[in-house]
């Protein structure tokens, strides 16, 4: 209850009151004992009531607090109002904005007068997402922003004004690895003079890169560099989108020579030994994923990577000795299971099959405990014609995913063949039995990889995952040669992802081939597995005929929102609609079987529809990638597609 404090006026009143009472008393009564007893009754009264006053003006402590923390809040929410630092009260769960102070209303205010609600909530997702950036460009101004998720609150300030202190956030160390792409096959057969020449051109470069950004590095060998920085310089990369990579591309041409970059960076708190380690992982990353890349990841794992280039198509970057220690690794690895399982991805294509028929043949040689895995309730025509020449020749140790999630146990390795995202594998509830998993791919590396992966095979150079595993049958030289199938298989995939030796073909590409045909490969055989059915064939034009020119050099086709496309259907629509004249990439959005809306894209040289197809949250190579979206349309898919591609467009016209 609070207290009741008396006025001045109020004691007055009450002293007179008690005057006229002793007055009373005076007068009428005739006993001295009565009248004494009465003047100290009054008395008494008037002590308790000085009391209780001294009382109501002591306040406990909570109420100094409370009272402070008033004074307090009204001091702090005129300081907001009138200082150069936007704040904004958010919902931390819808993003609903409740409150924001002047001067947050001044910068997000339209210049139709109304506030751009829907910018300010773009802004906190990004940030809600793990975004590694933290400015933003409004009106030609650079503000750095933070956002305190517990409290819900989003506050942000002018980078650039003086107004405001150093901001401890900036000052971040940031630990940066530079390797050039290719260096080794550019030098191996020059004179020690031209050598000198191409060391002496990239030394320059990357001197002249860090004079200008005020960045400290060292050259730690012919083809790396290791540089040192803080934050507010690597936000100046991003925002500039890493434009060091093209120049140096481009720089590298005019010398006649085939070089790009790729980098690594990290930032963190004060722990410079993670820093560093999640850098060399990046940069790990930016190779796996083809190089001409930055790859950038702060030590927070809740943070998501930020990609820039990737504008080449990969080239070539595995060696016969990089390729014979895998062998021996992965050998050795082998020898210490109880039992291998070899897993493509879910929906198998010929690829995926071969190298996994080939894998398992690789681990038969070394552990008769050995088993491809597939699935009887998802093959395609052609696929289930595969199945079935090898169960009849019954050479390869063929089971289903039931099956294999009935063997399956402890101490046990599992393989994944053709994918490196935990997503796409052949099932996911069987991946999740295996506490070790080796990785055989040729798509870039992304960002669902397996935490359990011990030993990563991953060269997106390499034409198909079947020419991958039938290297390191090559350098095995097992017991068991490959049967007339299994070679025939392999052939099959490599095939089908060069487009029949038309696309991304090296010579490692007919040298495996030419092993293959040593094998026993047929093309009849391959012929009669891959043979396309008539209804394949007819679904296949239907979506050509769909096909619409799109910015000029593109064609996208879509499917009717109640009609599903497998996803080899879907691909070879896609690989006809680019044998097109003057088409350098092609879409085809589906419904797929499983009800998402999925996308199949290709592309010649010029345009990175795996970049695309990453925004849409897929993956897979420069020239052939595709994406599965839940909950949208074919509509929808379409309209975020083409949203995607002006924008990079834009920004590919502004570099």
């Amino acid at each position: 209850m609070r207290k009741i404090r008396l006025e001045t006026i109020h004691l007055v009143m009450i002293g007179l009151i008690f005057f006229g009472i002793l007055a009373i008393c005076v007068r009428t009564m005739s006993s001295q004992t009565l009248l004494l007893l009465a003047i100290f009754i009054v008395l008494v009264a008037m002590v308790a009531l000085l009391y209780y006053q001294k009382q109501a003006y002591e306040l406990s402590e909570l109420e100094q607090i409370e009272r402070l923390n008033d004074q307090t809040e009204l001091s702090l929410k005129s300081l907001l109002d009138k200082m150069p630092v936007g704040v904004v009260q958010f919902d931390p769960e819808t993003d609903d904005i409740g409150w924001f102070n002047p001067y947050a209303e001044l910068i997000f205010t339209k210049d139709e007068g109304e506030f751009n609600n829907e910018l300010l909530r773009n802004i906190i997702r990004e940030q809600k997402a793990g975004s590694a950036n933290h400015r933003i460009q409004i009106n030609g101004h650079t503000y750095v922003i933070n956002l305190d998720l517990s409290a819900g609150i989003f506050y942000f300030f002018d980078s650039s004004s003086n107004e405001i202190g150093f901001d401890e956030s900036l000052n971040r160390p940031v630990i940066g690895i530079i390797a050039v792409d290719n260096y080794d096959d550019t030098t191996t057969n020059l004179s020690d003079a031209d050598v000198a020449q191409i060391n002496s051109f990239i030394a320059n470069f990357i001197s002249e890169f860090a004079q200008e950004h005020q960045i400290y590095y060292r050259r730690v060998s012919m083809d790396r560099f290791y540089f040192f920085s803080d934050y507010k310089i690597l936000a100046a990369l991003i925002d500039d989108k890493f434009t060091v990579l093209e120049n140096f591309r481009n720089a590298a041409k005019e010398q006649e020579l085939p070089l790009t970059l790729s980098m690594g960076i990290s930032s963190g708190e004060d722990n410079h030994q993670q820093i560093g380690q999640t850098a060399q992982q990046n940069l790990n990353i930016a190779l796996m994923r083809g190089g001409d890349q930055a790859v950038i990841k702060e030590t927070d794992e809740h943070k998501k990577a930020l990609y820039f280039g990737g504008g080449t198509v990969s080239s070539v970057k595995r060696t016969r000795t990089r390729t014979r220690a895998m062998m021996t690794a992965i050998s050795d690895r082998i020898k210490s299971a109880n039992q291998v399982f070899v897993v493509g991805h879910c929906h198998l294509d010929m690829d995926a099959l071969g190298a996994a028929v080939g894998m398992q043949h690789f681990a038969a040689n070394i552990l008769e405990a050995s088993y491809a895995v597939y699935d009887d309730q998802d093959m395609n025509t052609d696929i289930a014609r595969a199945v079935h020449r090898l169960q009849e020749e019954d050479k390869t140790r063929l089971i289903t995913v039931d099956e294999a999630l009935a063997m399956s146990g402890e101490n046990d390795l599992l393989i994944m063949v053709d994918h490196s995202k935990t997503s796409l594998t052949l099932s996911k509830k069987l991946y999740n039995k295996f506490t070790e998993v080796i990785v055989v791919d040729h798509h870039r590396r992304d960002d669902d990889f397996p935490d359990k992966a011990i030993l990563t095979f991953i060269e997106s150079g390499a034409s198909s995952a079947s020419e991958l595993v039938t290297e390191l049958l090559q350098f095995q030289n097992g017991k068991q040669n490959l049967s007339k199938i299994q070679a025939s298989l392999l052939m099959a995939g490599i095939m089908l992802d060069t487009k029949n030796f038309s696309t991304r073909v090296t010579n490692r590409t007919f040298d495996v081939a030419s092993y293959l045909r040593t094998m026993g490969s047929d093309s009849l055989e391959i012929q009669n597995i891959s043979a396309t059915d008539f209804n394949e064939y007819r679904q296949v034009n239907e979506l050509i005929l769909t096909g619409c020119p799109y910015a000029g050099q593109m064609i996208i086709a879509q499917g009717p929102e109640d009609y599903s496309y497998t996803n080899i259907i879907a691909s070879k629509a896609a690989d006809t609609l680019l044998s097109m004249a003057n088409t350098e990439a092609s879409f085809v959005i589906t419904k797929n079987p499983d009800g998402q809306t999925a996308i199949s894209a290709r592309s010649r040289n010029k345009i990175n529809v795996q970049r695309i197809m990453e925004e849409m949250g897929g993956g897979g190579h420069f020239n052939l990638a595709a994406c599965q979206l839940e909950d949208k349309t074919i509509a929808e898919a379409r309209q975020e597609l083409t949203s995607i591609i002006d924008q990079i467009l834009e920004e590919d016209k502004e570099n």
